[in-house]
């Protein structure tokens, strides 16, 4: 691998994915949407290509000369008053990036797919890679335009390009401008916004960086048409919440509220903050799809690549630190 194209590169994933290209050599070129800032990537020995993978064309000419395509760019958002635009960007975006790569003769194009692409397992039970979507009667967008496009992009595959596919968890770190829904999550447990209160459920969680290195080891080591999940913490809602709060050095008592309680105080909240013109702070959709533990056997990419996952602990501390440091908290 010597030059490689990162579409979403000045994002939160995308940024830390050019830092550990450019620790390995290999010349970098990054997508990027036109307004886009480049806090996370300021000094660093790259190119910077402006334009949007909804065009074709600009697609075309942002794979010349690249013998690797790390497609990173997408839509995460947990709430949009009309989700259409998240489908058209997860979706069309992905096949006008991988069909330039087809026709440019790319060696291996590695797609940036979710966890939640993926199924929830039963409960007791860790799914993997294989483990089928479920959440067929929850309308969450983010989860269904993740699904679809995946299934894209492994067609690629089967029709003979090498393509790999990496499912991160809920990541966290360093350098969330947006901030994402998951360091939304920090900053409002901190600053304690939140009530004190918590419901049954859970996810599968991944520092920034080491998600990073799992694409660019998926790159380096991974087989053509393989997933590899890219998480390592399987955590409840009530470990996570517990685990931000001791990094941030917070003493806080939490309660188990039952869940008809819990979901009728998430309706009303989301209502109120939608009347208010204000992007909700948790929505009906994410709440019943996190009431589901998301547990995952993170394995493979272990076994396989080589893959090495810092502490959570660790993970939160520079998240927070990161938030602090930049007037978030």
């Amino acid at each position: 691998m010597k030059k490689a194209l990162v579409t979403g590169g000045l994002g939160f994933l995308g940024s830390s994915i050019v830092r550990v290209l450019l620790d390995r050599g290999v010349e970098v070129r990054v997508l990027a949407l036109p307004n886009e800032p480049m806090t996370n990537v300021e000094g660093l020995d790259i190119e910077v290509m402006r334009g949007n993978v909804l065009d074709p064309d600009v697609c075309k000419e942002a794979v010349k000369g690249m013998d690797t395509v790390f497609h990173v760019a997408a839509v995460y958002k947990d709430y949009m008053p009309d989700p259409t635009p998240m489908y058209v960007v997860n979706q069309t975006g992905t096949y006008n990036m991988l069909e330039a790569a087809r026709r440019e003769g790319v060696e291996k194009t590695i797609y940036t797919a979710s966890i939640v692409s993926l199924g929830r397992p039963p409960m007791g039970v860790l799914g993997d890679e294989n483990t089928k979507y479920d959440a067929w009667d929850i309308d969450f967008a983010y989860g269904r335009s993740k699904f679809y496009s995946r299934l894209l992009a492994e067609s690629f595959a089967e029709w003979g390009m090498d393509v790999r596919v990496v499912c991160p968890g809920i990541i966290f770190g360093p350098g969330d401008l947006g901030p994402t829904p998951s360091g939304k999550l920090i900053i409002e447990t901190v600053k304690g916004e939140n009530p004190p209160v918590y419901v049954d459920g859970g996810a599968s969680y991944v520092d920034v960086r080491d998600c990073a290195e799992v694409h660019v080891l998926a790159a380096e080591k991974g087989k053509a048409g393989e997933r590899y999940i890219a998480s390592k913490h399987n955590l409840n809602n009530l470990q996570l919440i517990e685990s931000v709060n001791s990094v941030a050095g917070v003493t806080r008592r939490y309660f188990r509220v039952p869940v008809p309680i819990a979901r009728a105080a998430v309706s009303l909240k989301e209502a109120q903050d939608i009347r208010a013109g204000k992007e909700p702070s948790l929505t009906r959709t994410f709440f019943e799809y996190s009431l589901k533990p998301s547990f995952f056997n993170t394995e493979k990419s272990v076994r396989e690549l080589g893959a090495t996952y810092r502490p959570i602990e660790e993970t939160i501390r520079d998240a927070i630190e990161w938030f602090r440091a930049n007037g978030y908290v």
